[in-house]
């Protein structure tokens, strides 16, 4: 991975010209060693050698790593076709983070490049520990989901008995007034927004449906939700579907939302 468009060099110079920060710059090593950190195998003494942090640390540092990778990389992809931008927004997501500001102390982060490749090369223990991660959450946000659908419908019964009685309305002005109603409605045209995909996501809309997922309202709560929580609620309702499948998904409601 190349080191992204903004350097860490501006961080580093600014340490330096502080007399009392203790700050020094570990230069990337030789092409050769860098080849070589990329592989899974490598054995740590190897990562300790070159990084020059003790084992306990470098754990730490993979782990973090690891979450972010989940959050933020698609892990339906190669690594060699993941966008660069993905990656340098991943790697100034690292070098942002306060428990790992001791990244910043390699010439162009190249720690963090190295760091990132080795363990997307454990590309299938990344998608299973994403997996766990929804399905522990499944039974959350269905509870979630039904919860606001009941508080919804209340409302609605509520709002509906407080209404005056309203004088008789003929067919034909009820007819129009529930055609400009469904014609104003985003969610309504849910159906043809997955039929028009490429290739087509309509077989979800039963699926998104079931969720929950009925009026311009839900759709409003839903992206109300964290980005975390509205990953995990996708990845519930559509059951049996690609990464790329949900990400698909999400972008046309995301666009529905935008229209409300």
């Amino acid at each position: 991975m190349s080191s992204s468009a903004w350097s860490v060099q501006s961080i580093g110079d600014s340490r330096r010209s502080s007399p009392d920060a203790d700050f020094f710059v570990i230069k990337r090593p030789s092409q050769r060693t860098f080849r070589k950190l990329f592989q899974s195998r490598t054995p740590i003494r190897c990562f300790n050698s070159a990084l020059r942090i003790d084992q306990c640390t470098l754990r730490y540092a993979k782990r973090k790593i690891r979450k972010l990778i989940i959050r933020h990389l698609d892990l339906s992809k190669l690594y060699g076709d993941l966008p660069q931008s993905r990656l340098d927004f991943l790697k100034r997501e690292v070098l942002l983070d306060t428990e790992l500001s001791f990244m910043i102390q390699y010439e162009d982060g190249w720690a963090v490049d190295v760091l990132v490749r080795n363990l997307y090369f454990q590309r299938l223990k990344l998608v299973e520990e994403k997996l766990k991660l929804a399905r522990k959450t499944q039974v959350w946000i269905s509870y979630s989901t039904v919860k606001f659908i009941a508080q919804y419908i209340l409302q609605c019964h509520c709002r509906r008995k407080s209404l005056p009685s309203c004088p008789c309305v003929s067919p034909e002005r009820g007819l129009i007034s529930r055609r400009t109603r469904s014609a104003s409605s985003r969610i309504a045209l849910l159906s043809a927004r997955l039929d028009s995909a490429t290739p087509s996501l309509l077989h979800f809309h039963s699926a998104i449906v079931r969720a929950g997922l009925c009026t311009d309202e839900h759709l409003r709560q839903l992206f109300r939700m964290t980005p975390k929580s509205r990953d995990k609620f996708i990845s519930q309702a559509l059951g049996k579907s690609t990464l790329f499948e949900r990400v698909a998904v999400m972008d046309i409601l995301g666009r529905m939302n935008n229209e409300l």
